[in-house]
């Protein structure tokens, strides 16, 4: 556990030595989790976004799904999302979002690895001009995670996710891997029913005209309720 968290700090600074940071922001989000029947699970996200270093406000969104766990190994879900977006030119813009994750982990024990398959979509409508219509832009997301369970209590974890653009309007010159995320963070059970949750994410944009890096410092909180 020990030499983990003294190569953290290096995993986050190979990147930084050969990026400009562009932003620092932070991400705060509260999710419910509630068992509905079985196996089948109802899941609820709200999360607040800041950029700008940390001075505006960057997007609100709200996430409504289900997950059915057909395993302990294995899970289906599908989300829909709702996103209001700050503009640039300081106006707001409304997105939907749907996406279906596949996901896959080791059985529980002190070390588990997981890898969370998304296919998303999503299209953009009050706020934003009709250039396009409602054609979707279309990604591919690989999310791959280890973590340590050093006690019933507290588990550190890396993570890293690559996400690959199959369609978007506008940027039509690209198709491939167009954002990657580092990941390390920490998860704090306060009892079985409530965990709390610190990460720091860096990210880049790939094969995109204006390429953006952020550093990004999130909070977590998660209610469970059977």
């Amino acid at each position: 556990m020990r030499r983990l968290l003294l190569f953290l700090p290096l995993f986050f600074l190979a990147p930084a030595a050969v990026s400009q940071t562009d932003d620092f922001g932070a991400w705060m989000t509260f999710s419910i989790n509630k068992g509905i029947a079985g196996k089948l699970d109802l899941n609820f996200d709200q999360e607040f976004r800041l950029r700008y270093n940390l001075t505006d406000v960057n997007l609100f969104y709200t996430n409504v799904g289900l997950a059915y766990r057909f395993t302990k190994w294995f899970k289906i879900s599908g989300t829909y999302r709702f996103i209001y977006k700050h503009k640039d030119d300081n106006t707001w813009g409304v997105r939907h979002r749907g996406y279906v994750d596949l996901a896959f982990r080791t059985k529980p024990g002190r070390y588990v690895l997981s890898y969370r398959a998304r296919l998303q979509s999503e299209i953009r409508t009050a706020g934003y001009s009709n250039e396009y219509g409602k054609v979707p832009e279309i990604y591919f997301r690989n999310l791959f995670k280890a973590g340590y369970k050093v006690n019933d209590v507290v588990t550190p974890y890396l993570a890293t996710e690559i996400r690959f653009q199959i369609q978007n309007p506008r940027i039509p010159y690209h198709n491939g891997i167009d954002r990657s995320r580092f990941i390390g963070g920490l998860d704090y059970a306060i009892n079985q029913n409530n965990t709390f949750g610190a990460y720091f994410l860096f990210q880049k944009e790939w094969n995109v005209k204006n390429p953006e890096t952020l550093y990004i410092i999130g909070l977590e909180y998660v209610l469970s309720i059977d």
